[in-house]
C-alpha cells in the first residue's frame, strides 16, 4: 500500500497555499472552511511538522510549506490541464466538419460510406461553404478542410492531404478525339478559369515559360465542380483538379489533354486542420486515419 497523503489533504492544502486562507479555499473547493482546516492538519501530522504560518487575516507558507508547494502547484496544474482538453471527447459522439462545396460534393460525398460503415458510432454534421474558416471563431466546429492554404497557427494541427494532379480536362470529343494539343490551337478554345483554383491558367504557362495566350472567351466559375461541369458541357478547358474529376474521367465525360510544352502541376491543395487539445479525441482520430488512407488510396 502506497504510504502517502491522501489526494483531497493535498488538494485543500495546495488551494489554501494559492489563496493564504482557508475560507477561500474552501469555496472554491465546495467545502466549509472547518474541513479544508481540518485536512491541513491531516497533511501536517503525516508529516510531524507545520506547513503554515498562521496570522490573524491569512495564511503564509513556511519553508518546507514552499518545498512541497512548489511540487504540488505544477502537478495539479497538469491534472487539470488534460482534464480540460479531454472534457470534449466525451461530450458528444457528433462529429462537425466544414470543407469547400466542391470537395464536399465531388470527393468527400461519395466516400462518407465508406466512413459510417466502419464508424458507426459517429454522426457526421457535415457544413460547406467557398469562405475560408478560422477554426478559432468557430467553436462548433471539430475539423475543417481548406481549400488552397491552410492558416497556421500553434494551437491548430495543420495536415496535407497530399499532392494532386492538376491539369487540363475537357470533353473527349473538344478537339476531335485528340488529346494532344499544340499552343496556336488554345487561341480557338475557351479556357475556364475557376475562381478559388490557387493554380490559375495564368500561373500554369507561366510556371512553363509560356505567355499567357491571346483568347477570345474566359468563362469562369466561382467553384471547381461548376468549372468541371462546364468542361463537360464541351464549354471548353478547365485547369482543375485530377481529385475534383475521378468520376467524371472514369466515365469518359473528361479526359486528360497534353498541351504542346506543358505538363501536368502537382500542388499540395487540401489540408485538415483541427485543435491541437482534441489530436487525441477518439473521434478526431478515426476521421483522420481514415480521411489519410481514403486520400493514399483514392483512385
Amino acid at each position: 500500500m502506497s504510504n502517502r497523503p491522501s489526494l483531497v489533504a493535498l488538494r485543500a492544502f495546495e488551494a489554501a497555499a494559492r489563496h493564504g486562507n482557508f475560507s477561500v479555499a474552501a469555496a472554491e473547493l465546495h467545502q466549509t472552511p472547518s474541513a479544508v482546516s481540518h485536512q491541513i492538519k491531516s497533511l501536517e501530522n503525516y508529516f510531524g511538522f507545520p506547513l503554515f504560518i498562521r496570522h490573524s487575516r491569512h495564511l503564509e507558507l513556511n519553508y518546507q510549506g514552499r518545498r512541497l508547494f512548489s511540487v504540488i502547484k505544477p502537478a495539479f496544474d497538469a491534472v487539470d490541464q488534460i482534464c480540460t482538453e479531454l472534457r470534449p471527447f466525451a461530450d458528444t459522439g457528433k462529429l462537425a466538419v466544414h470543407c469547400s462545396p466542391s470537395f464536399a460534393s465531388k470527393w468527400l460525398g461519395p466516400r462518407l460510406p465508406d466512413f459510417f460503415a466502419k464508424y458507426p458510432q459517429f454522426t457526421l454534421q457535415m457544413s460547406s461553404s467557398a469562405t475560408p474558416i478560422d477554426l478559432h471563431k468557430h467553436p462548433e466546429l471539430d475539423m475543417i478542410i481548406p481549400y488552397g492554404t491552410a492558416f497556421k497557427s500553434s494551437d491548430i494541427c495543420v495536415q496535407s492531404l497530399g499532392l494532386e494532379e492538376c491539369c487540363p480536362l475537357g470533353a473527349p470529343t473538344l478537339f476531335g478525339g485528340r488529346v494532344d494539343i499544340g499552343f496556336n490551337e488554345l487561341a480557338f478554345i475557351p479556357l475556364i478559369e475557376s475562381q478559388l483554383n490557387p493554380l490559375s491558367w495564368h500561373d500554369f504557362f507561366r510556371q512553363h515559360g509560356k505567355a499567357v495566350p491571346e483568347i477570345m472567351h474566359r468563362p469562369s466559375f466561382d467553384r471547381g465542380a461548376l468549372a468541371l461541369a462546364a468542361a463537360v458541357d464541351g464549354l471548353g478547358l478547365a485547369l482543375e483538379s485530377v481529385r475534383f474529376s475521378q468520376q467524371e474521367l472514369a466515365n469518359g465525360s473528361l479526359v486528360r489533354y497534353k498541351i504542346e510544352g506543358c505538363n501536368s502541376v502537382m500542388r499540395e491543395v487540401h489540408f485538415l486542420c483541427y485543435r491541437h487539445t482534441q489530436r487525441n479525441s477518439p473521434k478526431i482520430v478515426a476521421f483522420r486515419e481514415w480521411l489519410t488512407d481514403a486520400c493514399q488510396n483514392e483512385g
